[in-house]
């Protein structure tokens, strides 16, 4: 399966959750905007300042949305992007919502990559879902998934297909860490 992870999904099943998806880093590849860096550190410091996380708990989270952001195939946000995720969209979206979506798109048009939607966001699922896209959460997983080798980073014209996710580079469960 090939996804495209939101950062709401990522720090979910980094810092914990009741339902851990079971499909985490089960997929064939997986593609992410730019912008998943940044959204994670955000909510990590968020957590922190909020006393949800101490230093120590905080500094591991980086380590691990680092190795997260290093297994999947990082889409620059283009001018392109930007210019789509200004356009309108069938739901009601925000701007970070509408740049994923934007890059949804790209991927697709651009560079014939559907990806499933990895995402904890009701909004951005129900955007993608009325644009064709499906939820990656309600898709079958394989049952016993092959590692696929790592390529380098995408540049700003064609993203390569990433390798797996290593379920034992980032727990599903870090809070017990």
């Amino acid at each position: 399966m090939t996804v495209y992870l939101d950062s709401t999904l990522v720090i979910r099943q980094l810092v914990g959750t009741k339902n851990p998806w079971p499909g985490w880093g089960a997929w064939d590849a997986a593609y992410a905007s730019a912008l998943m860096r940044t959204e994670c550190y955000r909510t990590a410091n968020l957590l922190r300042l909020s006393g949800k996380l101490d230093d120590e708990q905080r500094a591991r989270l980086g380590t691990w949305i680092e190795r997260v952001c290093k297994s999947v195939t990082i889409v620059p946000v283009t001018d392109g992007v930007l210019q789509r995720a200004a356009d309108a969209f069938p739901t009601a979206v925000g701007t970070v919502q509408a740049i994923h979506l934007a890059t949804l798109l790209e991927l697709k048009s651009v560079h014939d990559i559907t990806c499933l939607v990895a995402t904890a966001d009701d909004e951005l699922l129900r955007a993608a879902e009325s644009m064709g896209f499906s939820d990656a959460l309600k898709a079958p997983l394989k049952s016993d998934p092959e590692p696929a080798s790592k390529e380098s980073a995408p540049t700003e014209s064609a993203p390569k297909k990433a390798a797996s996710k290593d379920k034992d580079d980032a727990p599903a469960d870090a809070a017990s860490k």
